[in-house]
């Protein structure tokens, strides 16, 4: 009878389809394959194939031919074709890894730093620029004078200051979409939990501070949401509360790994203090968020940066951060409904006598290098008290005879006044850098100038306001000065936010002279909506953002209302 194989001796085709594999005389094949007409090949022992399948280099390497085989056959798209003329061209690749690989969020991060970048200056020369003229007014990190190390460990921050500090209209708006569209990427579609990172946080503050999507696209609501997600990246990263010493603390995500620094990083202090301050002041003048809630561990981080000598700027945006928050005291109080929140007046005003102490004698000091630095913490102080004041103010809480009441006028007046002309000591050079933050405190004075130069009061001398400041000549000369301040950069600045906020300037101007001609004319009588009274909390920004609402009567929705501040 002829001879079977052995299991591990059959033929290759024998083995596959597990038949009996049996000699042909001779030994040249064997019998099923000589039927087939087959080829007889030896197969591999079943050890050999054991030992294969078993080796992680082989199925790695089979893995890698089967991935350069579908590359070559173009059944993976690396990227997306531009369109010649369009803005597609900076968005950025989709990323074929998988997502739970450790490297994919590190090559979607690196492709929104790609050297493509539409720049106008140089990356050297954007950061100086961002540095010098405009991180003072918002100082909520820390930067090295290397572009390189930037664009290397801070890719997305790096992309965002690469476009608020452009010149040209036409780039911000290109970037700004590639912006958001990262943004909508790695907080919301990529799977990947290092997506989410301090980077992404920095970056989006920097946005929001200096993006001016607002006044390019005439949409005041994107300033809260894009706060909120701030305020949400916070969360996420546990910014706002002190590492965890329980090691058996659950993390979020399969990936996370509790982070085994004992203490947080200067730079993660400075961005959660930062987001409280952005957060209070938009959840102010939007009333659409709510501020992010302070947490004792955030008076520790005030501490720490207080006695910090890393930035130049790291007790200057410590003491803000203070006054930030004695501000949103202010606004808690003007919700109460049985305490008068003129009650809070003194001990509010205490706090503010507690952090201009605290001011330290370099920064006070007339002529150093940091005098630009007291006239900007000068104007959050002003920004304190005016709001302060408001509650003094307030017709429906009075705070006393009359004689107090004319007192806080004249006080608020007065503060008014020394804010204004701190304001005008900004370099005409560094208006194009003003923060969003910053220039809210401007808004507040100007909405707090007019009630009070058309308040309707028996006691309250209206000419005796226009002669010791005059809401129109300010705002001539802030916008002649907005003027001069686009005029060098020239082509390159058409259509650009400092155009449209002289257009809306303007607008507000002549708002304003008529509402000030017809109190002239009727005597202001008491219920007048061209003057309002003084009293409840309206200060809704939106309308000086949307110019189509200061180009009709909407200015009423700014304005109205009863309160000053």
């Amino acid at each position: 009878m002829p001879k079977s194989h052995n299991l591990e001796l059959a033929c290759g085709n024998c083995s596959r389809s597990k038949c009996r594999c049996v000699i042909k005389p001779g030994g040249r094949g064997c019998e099923r394959c000589s039927r087939l007409n087959k080829p007889c090949l030896p197969g591999d022992s079943t050890r050999a194939l054991n030992a294969q399948r078993n080796n992680p280099i082989a199925r790695l390497e089979g893995k890698l031919d089967g991935l350069v085989s579908m590359m070559s056959g173009g059944h993976v798209m690396l990227n997306i074709t531009p369109q010649a003329g369009g803005a597609d061209h900076l968005t950025p690749p989709i990323s074929t890894s998988n997502a739970s690989s450790p490297f994919s969020s590190t090559t979607a991060v690196s492709s929104t730093a790609a050297p493509s970048l539409p720049l106008d200056l140089s990356p050297e020369e954007s950061l100086a620029k961002f540095r010098t003229q405009m991180l003072k007014y918002f100082p909520f990190l820390h930067l090295p004078a290397d572009a390189q190390w930037l664009r290397r460990e801070r890719p997305f921050l790096y992309l965002c200051i690469m476009t608020v500090s452009s010149p040209s209209t036409q780039t911000k708006l290109q970037l700004g979409e590639r912006i958001k569209r990262t943004l909508t990427d790695r907080i919301f579609l990529d799977n990947d939990p290092a997506a989410v990172n301090i980077d992404l946080l920095l970056g989006l503050l920097t946005f929001l501070a200096w993006g001016e999507d607002h006044l390019l696209h005439g949409t005041a609501a994107r300033v809260s949401r894009f706060t909120q997600l701030a305020m949400t990246l916070v969360f996420d990263l546990r910014l706002n509360k002190p590492l965890p010493d329980d090691p058996n603390m659950l993390p979020v995500g399969g990936d996370c790994v509790i982070p085994k620094a004992p203490t947080r990083s200067l730079e993660e202090r400075r961005a959660v203090l930062g987001c409280f301050v952005m957060s209070s002041i938009v959840s102010s003048y939007f009333a659409q968020i709510d501020t992010m809630q302070w947490t004792s561990y955030m008076d520790e981080c005030l501490e720490v940066l207080s006695q910090s000598t890393e930035s130049p700027y790291d007790e200057m945006a410590a003491h803000q951060a203070r006054l930030q928050r004695i501000a949103g005291e202010v606004e808690s109080a003007k919700g109460t409904q049985n305490v008068p929140p003129a009650f809070y007046l003194s001990a509010l005003r205490h706090k503010v006598d507690e952090v201009k102490a605290q001011i330290s004698p370099g920064l006070e000091r007339e002529g150093s290098a940091l005098t630009d630095q007291l006239e900007i913490l000068l104007a959050s102080i002003y920004y304190t008290e005016i709001s302060i004041l408001g509650l003094a103010l307030s017709n429906q809480n009075p705070p006393g005879p009359g004689i107090q009441r004319i007192d806080c006028l004249y006080t608020c007046l007065n503060t008014v006044k020394l804010a204004f002309t701190n304001f005008f000591t900004i370099p005409l050079v560094e208006y194009p850098g003003i923060s969003f933050p910053f220039f809210t405190q401007l808004a507040r004075y100007l909405i707090v100038l007019f009630k009070l130069s058309t308040l309707s009061d028996p006691a309250w001398d209206r000419t005796l306001v226009r002669s010791t400041v005059d809401v129109l000549e300010v705002m001539d000369r802030l916008i002649g000065n907005i003027e001069h301040a686009k005029g060098p950069a020239g082509e390159e600045c058409a259509r650009n936010p400092l155009d449209r906020a002289t257009r809306i300037f303007a607008s507000v101007r002549a708002w304003c002279a008529a509402k000030l001609a017809a109190v002239t004319v009727r005597g202001a009588p008491r219920g007048d909506p061209g003057c309002p009274p003084v009293g409840h909390n309206d200060t809704q920004l939106d309308a000086l953002f949307l110019e189509d609402m200061l180009l009709g009567d909407g200015f009423n929705v700014f304005l109205g209302g009863n309160a000053v501040g």
